[in-house]
């Protein structure tokens, strides 16, 4: 074995501690990449497998004649269109109440586009008018089985139908009435299938949909071509698969999913890289005479370069081999805990050789940049300047002097607060390993705790309201709900779906009437002052300001199934969840026309049984549906349950990288300043002076680094949020007043339990060995 291959291992074996620790955080930035970034690649696989099997429709097109649209959307080139009928009755399912959606399906075949795939049961008998299929979502939640019974409400009256089978449906993997109420109780809405000639009886109308679907492979000029040959044939509204609310909320998960599994890997990284740039750093500064010894002996530059970029390629790669094989072992784990957790059909999981290739590639890299500064200012050494001996601090200077002179200080202190200053290099590597822990904990903790506030905000200050209730026209459900023991206060409201159009675009979402003094909801500006809703005009989501080029006093046309109305825009409302139109009572009735149920909020009083008022308020003869507004949570939960999983690793994975960086850092301090401490200690300085004073400069360091480690990670916290922001939810950075103290607070107790190996460190002097090489 060459001399300088048997340097490098021994090199590595005597500093192995900080070794293992630096290719600690190598693997696990390797292992989160090619686990999450695989995972994620399955997911849309698993997603892709499944709108193709069940031919998810492309585009979907309301309004006008729906044969004319059809047939303008096969003359762009769509190379299916079909129509269908969608309504959104009472239901009564079991003893509960609710406004569902059946949706029509024929029976002498099976559909072209937006088809279901059936789990159990058996598919729509011909020409049958009283059977249904049942979502798989809506079967689960009422514990509904192949034979069961329901009721839906028709322009006749109640139809007592029979479930044929449960279904699985590409529109309704994520059971979303629309996109702005995709979280929402889930024994609240259910969907059925039926007949197309069903439901059409039960609705009293015909068609009014129209699913396209594009030649696979399609362009976005195809696409738009489509869509501008359906709204020239009356279509008012065509909304894309990636807008569909299914899809759409699906879909800002797994967006955010993806710039996590790229963000917190390329964070893990670079501290990575930081810790290696760290313990070569320092390794090269204390090997001064020997690498002057070797180039003096006649090695060559190229040779010193590569044997210390060899050591962080052994580091890096032996890191990247580690996080490679625990990342492809939990891919698969991440994929069916996502696909399971959420409902989804089919789970595709593979190994992709690539991404592990790639894991490798950027391990060895990042131990390759993490050596290469130190190995080129290694190269670049003269052997008569090598030999010479290289102080790392500079002289004493006023600080220095100063803080000499203050003689009631003790020594320790004093020697502490003098290195600080002195010892530019060595502060500003401990810092830099107190601003990465800071980040990595701040990055996660700060999406959480966000969430967590948006949550908090959408259900204490936006929805205000305890439950929601429809009721048959003419039945004075007011007064009877105001005598329901346990019901606090009932209000009069009014919603439907609208889409709102200006000049520069068009958009799809709910328009809801409130009276202008309501308590049931809350209305807040983009700066949490409150908003009062406007006797006339309307009020609509933030977002609409950017995707509709409007501002306040702009006229838009609300399109209903009423007709148009234009209205003026009195405000914006920042909600963290969804972008709606809100109106009063008058204004949604003009915008609405006559409604099929009457509606109406309520609150409750304090302490109530919320399931005994569901049953209670159910039961009243003329309600037809009932909706919990707080057990929506349990439907926020679901939908972020492998979110929170995410964070909850990140937060416990990013303080092991915590203290594996600080642990570094403060471990090469104390290795390169063996013969100070040999000094200290021959002269007689006990072992616990002399640590104290070590400990005391490490931690002074990492308090000075502390403020820059909180500003950059209340930035880095704040873009990883940004990234789930759309017309779904709206959540900006809100730290609670303990949080970034909390977080303080974790570094320094980090950088005081890394404190304990480096006392032993120190401990294990050799001082007589020491005494012996500075002589020699």
């Amino acid at each position: 074995m060459q001399a300088r291959t048997k340097k490098t291992y021994r090199d590595l074996w005597r500093q192995r501690t900080q070794v293992i620790a630096v290719g600690i955080t190598i693997a696990l930035g390797v292992m989160l990449y090619v686990a999450t970034a695989g995972a994620f690649q399955n997911l849309t696989v698993s997603y892709e497998q499944t709108y193709d099997r069940l031919a998810f429709a492309d585009l979907t097109a309301l309004g006008g004649d729906s044969e004319a649209v059809v047939q303008a959307a096969l003359d762009a080139g769509a190379e299916q269109a079909i129509t269908r009928t969608q309504v959104d009755p009472p239901m009564l399912i079991g003893d509960t109440k609710l406004l569902g959606r059946v949706v029509g399906l024929p029976t002498d075949g099976r559909a072209a586009v937006d088809d279901v795939g059936v789990i159990e049961g058996s598919y729509l008998d011909s020409g049958a008018t009283d059977e249904v299929l049942v979502e798989r979502h809506a079967a689960d939640t009422f514990d509904l089985a192949v034979g069961d019974t329901l009721q839906v409400y028709s322009a006749t009256g109640w139809q007592d139908v029979t479930v044929q089978g449960i279904v699985e449906s590409a529109e309704y993997l994520w059971p979303a009435r629309s996109r702005q109420d995709a979280l929402s109780d889930p024994h609240s809405f259910a969907v059925l299938y039926a007949s197309e000639d069903a439901v059409q009886s039960w609705a009293g109308t015909g068609p009014n949909q129209v699913q396209v679907l594009l030649p696979s492979g399609d362009d976005d000029a195809l696409e738009a071509d489509v869509t501008a040959a359906m709204e020239s044939a009356g279509a008012t509204s065509v909304t894309t698969q990636l807008e569909q609310a299914s899809h759409a909320t699906l879909n800002e998960d797994l967006e955010g999913f993806d710039e996590m599994s790229k963000a917190f890997p390329a964070l893990f990284l670079i501290a990575a890289g930081v810790a290696a740039w760290v313990l070569l750093t320092r390794r090269i500064l204390q090997e001064r005479p020997v690498i002057g010894t070797m180039m003096a002996a006649g090695a060559r530059r190229g040779r010193v370069l590569r044997h210390y970029l060899g050591q962080g390629l052994i580091i890096g790669l032996a890191g990247a081999i580690v996080g490679a094989a625990l990342g492809a072992l939990a891919n698969g784990a991440i994929t069916s805990a996502y696909t399971g957790a959420l409902g989804i059909p089919d789970t595709v999981v593979e190994t992709h050789p690539w991404m592990i290739a790639l894991g490798l590639v950027f391990g060895a890299v990042v131990g390759m940049l993490g050596a290469l500064g130190p190995a080129i200012v290694a190269s670049r050494t003269s052997p008569a300047q090598a030999m010479r001996p290289v102080a790392d601090a500079s002289p004493p200077g006023p600080w220095s002097r100063f803080v000499a002179r203050r003689q009631g200080l003790p020594v320790g202190l004093r020697m502490a607060l003098r290195d600080v200053a002195r010892s530019k290099r060595r502060t500003f590597a401990t810092m830099l390993g107190s601003v990465l822990a800071l980040v990595l904990v701040l990055a996660s903790a700060g999406m959480m705790v966000s969430i967590m506030d948006a949550i908090r905000t959408q259900f204490d200050d936006v929805v205000l309201s305890d439950a929601a209730v429809a009721a048959q026209p003419g039945t004075e459900m007011l007064s009877t709900l105001e005598g329901v023991d346990g019901v606090d206060v009932v209000e009069t409201t009014m919603s439907g779906s609208v889409t709102v159009i200006s000049e520069d675009g068009s958009y799809a979402t709910s328009l809801t009437g409130y009276e202008t003094d309501t308590i049931m909801h809350g209305f807040r500006d983009s700066s949490g002052e409150a908003v009062t809703l406007p006797e006339d005009g309307i009020l609509v989501g933030l977002a609409m300001q950017d995707m509709l080029g409007v501002e306040v006093g702009d006229t838009v046309t609300l399109s209903t199934d009423a007709g148009d109305l234009q209205a003026a825009i009195e405000g914006f409302v920042d909600e963290p969840m969804g972008t709606a139109v809100y109106a009063s009572l008058a204004t949604a009735t003009e915008a609405l026309g006559s409604a099929s149920v009457d509606q109406f909020a309520l609150t409750l009083d304090d302490g109530v049984d919320r399931d005994a008022m569901r049953d209670t308020i159910t039961g009243l003869d003329g309600v037809v549906a009932y909706q919990d507004q707080r057990a929506i949570l349990s439907s926020v939960e679901q939908y972020l349950g492998l979110f929170w999983a995410f964070i909850g690793v990140m937060v416990l994975l990013g303080a092991v990288l915590a203290l594996a960086v600080m642990y570094v850092t403060m471990a090469v301090n104390v290795v390169e300043r063996t013969g100070e401490l040999a000094t200290l200690r021959a002269a007689g300085v006990p072992l616990r002076r002399v640590a104290g004073a070590i400990a005391t400069e490490n931690m002074l360091a990492t308090v000075i680094a502390v403020p820059f480690g909180l500003v950059l990670g209340v930035v880095a916290a704040d873009g990883f949020l940004q990234t789930f922001n759309n017309d779904i939810f709206s959540l900006s950075i809100d730290w609670p007043w303990w949080s970034l103290p909390a977080a303080a607070l974790g570094v320094l107790l980090a950088a005081l339990v890394s404190q304990w190996p480096a006392s032993r460190q120190i401990a294990r002097v050799d001082i007589a060995r020491v005494v012996r090489e500075r002589a020699s």
